[in-house]
């Protein structure tokens, strides 16, 4: 039978492993926004790349309008659409993660696996207990502009759990707060206590 650590976090125990769910943050009222910004974003996206195919004099420039000005004008579509599909992508990406996202992990006798599945596709990452070194709570800078630009609700947000693997960083637990994670560390630690025990 599952059982819940917070709103987000399902965990079950089985006979030979125990399988961890992480939902990701859902707000229907931002949800429902960011869904009606995608669809205008990629209307001017849609229409920028039109006027950028079939030639920008359909601009209506004014008479007198020379080659070289038309031609700054398709400099600065480029431009646009170079920004226009990297913002598109982002935000259709973390759209789709709050809709058909979540995070898979599965501890058994030999290790960690985590998945961080969308649509059910995702690929499963499998940690030996052996080489998992420095698992905890990753310290984030509340204050720093990189943190703020990646934990906005336009964007996927940032792992608050890691560990090293062959020197490698390795995280998951997207936009959990901090009880939440502390609490998650806390009962997956004591589920690889068990499973190494039962070797």
């Amino acid at each position: 039978m599952a059982k819940w650590i917070g709103d987000r976090i399902s965990t079950e125990d089985h006979e030979k492993s125990v399988t961890i769910v992480i939902f990701p943050l859902k707000t229907k009222w931002k949800e429902a926004l960011l869904f009606a910004w995608i669809l205008g974003f990629t209307f001017v996206g849609v229409t920028m790349l039109y006027l950028l195919i079939n030639g920008v004099e359909l601009l209506n420039a004014p008479e007198g309008t020379t080659q070289e000005e038309l031609d700054s004008q398709r400099i600065y579509l480029i431009i646009f659409l170079g920004f226009w599909s990297y913002f598109e992508y982002k935000t259709v990406r973390s759209w789709m993660w709050y809709r058909f996202g979540k995070e898979l992990l599965k501890i058994d006798t030999e290790g960690l696996t985590v998945k961080k599945s969308l649509f059910s596709y995702g690929k499963a990452n499998k940690y030996l207990f052996e080489n998992i070194k420095k698992f905890g709570e990753r310290k984030s800078d509340n204050t720093s502009f990189g943190q703020f630009f990646e934990n906005s609700y336009w964007s996927l947000g940032m792992d608050t759990i890691g560990f090293e693997y062959f020197g490698k960083s390795r995280t998951f637990g997207r936009r959990l707060d901090e009880k939440s994670a502390r609490l998650l560390i806390r009962f997956i630690d004591d589920r690889i206590k068990k499973m190494m025990k039962r070797r």
